[in-house]
């Protein structure tokens, strides 16, 4: 019993330093898990805010696509119907019919301008 009584206060020590270091392991531990979740939400948040911010751009895109496909719609269709009018004139200027005509109306025109 004497042997055990001069190593008491050794074993109180480590005693103490085994419990003082658990707890603080323990403790450490929770507030890292603590922390590991507070970034996987801001990660998800960040996640969820580049998808939307990502799905707004491509919206933004569809609709400038869609607004270039119409102009140049438009302009194709301008085209064509200048075409086909050059056409259809220089068809018509062919006809002798046509040309006495047109050459009647400016000389008509003509006299009654002066």
């Amino acid at each position: 019993m004497e042997q055990l009584s001069e190593y008491m206060p050794y074993f109180t020590s480590i005693i103490c330093a085994l419990i003082s270091g658990i707890v603080t392991y323990i403790v450490s531990r929770k507030q890292t898990k603590n922390e590991i979740n507070k970034l996987i939400k801001q990660h998800e948040l960040n996640l969820e805010s580049q998808r939307k911010q990502y799905e707004h751009e491509i919206a933004i895109l569809n609709l400038e696509h869609e607004h270039q496909l119409k102009l140049k719609d438009k302009e194709l269709e301008n085209k064509l119907s200048g075409d086909m009018m050059n056409t259809l004139i220089s068809e018509a200027m062919k006809n002798p019919e046509i040309k006495r005509q047109f050459n009647q109306g400016v000389t008509d025109g003509l006299k009654k301008h002066r």
